[in-house]
């Protein structure tokens, strides 16, 4: 069985006369527009009599379903989810966490519908941004920086240098206990150098 026949869904995908008209959905790329059909799929209904009302209740859309069903790459679809979110069609309602390789588990960020995107380009509209994942420590340009503020030690040994410059201080390697200078001058390959 393919990958697309295991993450197939049977229900039926309504997207709203309005939302189609929207500005909010006229400024989404093909893939987002691919990625919004998906979630407009896993969208929950009651039927009460002859009416449908959806739920809204939250659900959740990995990468690899992503990937699986062709729309985009990992970094294209966290794109397109936050595109959604930004232009106000989906909220974010649980933040996932970020890869773990030894947990079973993966903490999945979970997604709302909203209806904000009926204000998008108007003053009234309420901007929201889909939240990072990693920790504060784990992000590239807060690491650079700290690393440009450290002040390194050049007395470290073994360190390697590529300018003269960069010498350690102190060039003297140091004996044993148990050598002294006239071992040295008499024999240069029996001294050790504790580093």
């Amino acid at each position: 069985m393919d990958i697309q026949g295991k993450l197939k869904i049977k229900n039926k995908i309504w997207l709203e006369a309005d939302m189609y008209y929207s500005q909010a959905f006229r400024c989404l790329s093909k893939s987002a527009i691919l990625t919004l059909m998906r979630c407009l799929q896993k969208r929950k209904w009651e039927e009460k009599g002859k009416k449908r009302i959806y739920t809204n209740e939250g659900f959740a859309f990995p990468y690899t379903e992503a990937i699986g069903l062709g729309i985009a790459k990992a970094t294209q679809h966290w794109k397109n989810m936050g595109k959604l979110v930004e232009i106000g069609i989906l909220d974010v309602y649980h933040q996932g966490g970020w890869y773990q390789s030894k947990e079973k588990d993966r903490d999945c960020s979970i997604y709302r519908f909203s209806e904000r995107w009926r204000d998008y380009g108007t003053p009234a509209f309420k901007k929201v941004e889909k939240p990072k994942v990693l920790q504060p420590a784990l992000y590239i340009r807060a690491n650079i920086a700290r690393k440009e503020l450290k002040t390194t030690s050049q007395m470290r040994s073994g360190q390697l240098h590529k300018r003269e410059g960069d010498r350690v201080k102190n060039d003297t390697p140091r004996l044993h206990k148990c050598e002294d200078d006239t071992m040295a001058s008499e024999s240069p390959q029996s001294l050790v150098i504790a580093t």
